[in-house]
Parts: structure tokens; C-alpha cells; sequence
């Protein structure tokens, strides 16, 4: 007997949640799962590889010479890239610092950004999103640095240029896709032994497709927010429930409310 039969204490008890992920980084959202009864089923559908190296080297090194005026993280991975070309250059992170607005696209960024670098933002918006983020920035002059993913989208550098500033992105990481999805999962999605599929990306969504085809939509999808549930309906794929607010938090509450 499952512990949804049971009525174990839980909102997510004896529900399985799906959780595609990049490698190494689908832990935070499947403890939470955990916490409130689910059982996570964690799938890498998305390998984060270096970027471009030597350009974010150079950028650090103009950030310590005090080159830019702002720096805007889009993701967590950004700060990692951040993180890692600080570390290969020997330049310390109060270098960052040097800028007048260090900005996050959300409360999960802002907080890599503190545990990594040791670093507080200037500025959060409250929508976890790209756009709202670009909306957030006051208008004004000077470079920004932008490290991004190399698939990210043109808003917010477009926004940037057209408040005043000089918008730099450089690529701070790519994302790749596995060859094959963990073995037994395609055919636990198509048996309906998957409950539920948290999204938390749009590049999350385009793999998990490419990878399990149409068995995906046996379960029901979850997302982290709009621009993920934009790309799922790109994709034709029905959403049951989006988080607000867009965060991993929001997100296992979403999950709740879709099987409520």
C-alpha cells in the first residue's frame, strides 16, 4: 500500500515527482520534495560545460580595474563561471564589488551570490525573471557585464541599451543534453509511474522533449515560472501548474497545488 493510500503526512506522500535537472544540481529541489512526503526521480537532462574562458577571465580583470558599472546574474551557473575565472586569474571577489549595482534575476541567484562569493545584491527583482529584471535596472550609463549562458535570450541586454547602457555579455557557460535519459525512465513516464514533472527552465523543457519524445505528457507538468511555461506551450505541452513566486520553493508549492 502506497503512503498516498495511507494518507501519510505530506501534500506530495506517495507521489513520484520527476525532476530534470542539470548534472549535479537537482538536489536542492528533490530535498524539498522529500520534506513534504514525495519521492523525487532525478534525471540529468542538461550537462553545464565552461564557456568562454579567456573572455570571462578578461572580464574580471576590467571589473577589478573598475571597467564596469554594473554586473547582472541571470542564474546561479553565472556565478559559478564568475566564481571559477576569479579563482584561475588569483583576483579576489571583491573585485566584483567595484561596480555600483550588482543585480540578480532572483532570490536563488542572490543567494548563490552571497554563499560563493560572499557577496550581497544591490538589486532583486520581485518577479524571478529575465524581464523583470530588465525592467528593474534604472536607467543610466556605463558597461554591464552580462554572464550568461550561451542560449540565453536577448531581452535584457536590449532593455540595458535602450535605458543608456553598454550592455557586455559574455558566456560564462553552455549547456549541453545528455545522449539518453537514465535507464528504466522513459518507460516509467509511459507506464504512468511518474506523477508529476518539475520544470525549472525553458532549456529543461526543450531537452526533457528531445530526449523522452511524447511520453512526457503521461505526467503533469509543473513550471517554475512564465517564461518556462511560455516554452512548454511552445512545445505542446499541457501545464498544470505554475509557481508564484518563481523560485524552488514556489515550485514544490505549485506541485501540491497540481495534484490538489
Amino acid at each position: 500500500m502506497t503512503e498516498r493510500e495511507t494518507g501519510a503526512a505530506g501534500p506530495l506522500a506517495g507521489w513520484r515527482v520527476l525532476v530534470p535537472r542539470a548534472q549535479g544540481q537537482a538536489g536542492a529541489l528533490s530535498r524539498r520534495i522529500r520534506a513534504v512526503g514525495g519521492d523525487p526521480v532525478e534525471a540529468p537532462v542538461l550537462i553545464i560545460e565552461p564557456g568562454d574562458v579567456l573572455a570571462l577571465e578578461q572580464a574580471v580583470r576590467d571589473l577589478a580595474d573598475g571597467a564596469f558599472q554594473a554586473v547582472c546574474f541571470t542564474s546561479p551557473n553565472g556565478v559559478d563561471g564568475v566564481r571559477a575565472a576569479l579563482e584561475s586569474t588569483g583576483t579576489e571577489a571583491e573585485a566584483v564589488r567595484n561596480v555600483e549595482m550588482i543585480a540578480c534575476v532572483g532570490p536563488g541567484t542572490a543567494r548563490a551570490l552571497q554563499r560563493r562569493l560572499g557577496l550581497e545584491a544591490d538589486l532583486v527583482p520581485e518577479t524571478a525573471t529575465t524581464s523583470a529584471l530588465a525592467a528593474a535596472v534604472p536607467r543610466g550609463s556605463g558597461r554591464v557585464l552580462l554572464p550568461r549562458a550561451d542560449i540565453a535570450s536577448p531581452v535584457l541586454p536590449d532593455v540595458l541599451r535602450d535605458k543608456g547602457y553598454e550592455p557586455v555579455e559574455v558566456v560564462a557557460y553552455r549547456t549541453g543534453r545528455p545522449s539518453s535519459l537514465p535507464d528504466g525512465l522513459p518507460a516509467a513516464l509511459e507506464a504512468g509511474r511518474i506523477d508529476l514533472i518539475a520544470v525549472a527552465s525553458p532549456s529543461t523543457a526543450r531537452h526533457l522533449v528531445a530526449l523522452a519524445g511524447d511520453v512526457v505528457r503521461t505526467a503533469r507538468i509543473v513550471t517554475i515560472g512564465p517564461v518556462t511555461t511560455a516554452a512548454c506551450d511552445a512545445l505542446g505541452l499541457p501545464v498544470s501548474a505554475e509557481a508564484d513566486p518563481h523560485t524552488i520553493d514556489g515550485l514544490v508549492v505549485a506541485l501540491a497545488r497540481a495534484i490538489g
